[in-house]
């Protein structure tokens, strides 16, 4: 099997030079390029076609979304994969949007970035759990991530058709506590009564 051509964009000369070590001793890599920038990898893109693509994030200028994007204007087989640090604010479903293959965290090991890459050039998408967390959490519906632990306990029981008493013996809390988190749920879910929580839960593929 041919090595897969490579292009590694950072704006950091170290990690360039670290990742750049790292792919040339491993044969099934043939590293083609290495830019700072996005619009420096658009241009090595246009005149290699490479195979794979390693994007950092946090890039100068245009982000590695934006990288990304530029790179497979020129280059559409290539499959990108997008490298971060950071852990807030992450773009995973932007990059998605324009057909990034991967979102992966530079804390993991060599090893583990070469397998995703590996996996990419057969046509898989690879995320990190965390980037999965991530869109994940970003996908859930307006007013999910206000409710606390306990309130989200109360709302996949009332799903299921648990009175308040019954709630209340099930999480071993007294019933005026129970109709407290309830009142709860319905104020931040902007709903207006139980059976409208229980519809809710459903639609939204929460129940268990």
């Amino acid at each position: 099997m041919a090595a897969l051509s490579l292009l590694i964009v950072d704006d950091h000369a170290m990690v360039r030079r670290g990742l750049k070590a790292f792919f040339e001793a491993r044969p099934e890599f043939k590293l083609v390029g290495e830019a700072g920038d996005a619009l420096g990898a658009a241009a090595i893109a246009r005149d290699t076609k490479p195979d794979l693509a390693l994007v950092d994030l946090l890039l100068p200028g245009e982000n590695g979304v934006g990288a990304c994007a530029r790179i497979m204007e020129h280059s559409p087989e290539t499959r990108c994969l997008i490298l971060t640090s950071a852990s807030h604010r992450l773009p995973v479903l932007e990059a998605l949007d324009v057909g990034a293959r991967g979102f992966l965290f530079k804390d993991s090991s060599a090893d583990d970035l070469a397998q995703a890459l590996l996996r990419a050039a057969r046509g898989e998408v690879v995320l990190d759990a965390r980037a999965t967390l991530h869109l994940t959490a970003n996908r859930m519906p307006k007013g999910y991530s206000q409710l606390s632990q306990r309130e989200l306990e109360v709302l996949k029981l009332i799903a299921q058709g648990f009175s308040n008493k019954e709630l209340g013996d099930s999480l071993g809390i007294a019933e005026k506590t129970v109709k407290s988190h309830v009142g709860n749920i319905l104020s931040k879910l902007e709903l207006n009564d139980r059976t409208q929580v229980a519809v809710w839960v459903w639609r939204h593929g929460l129940a268990v």
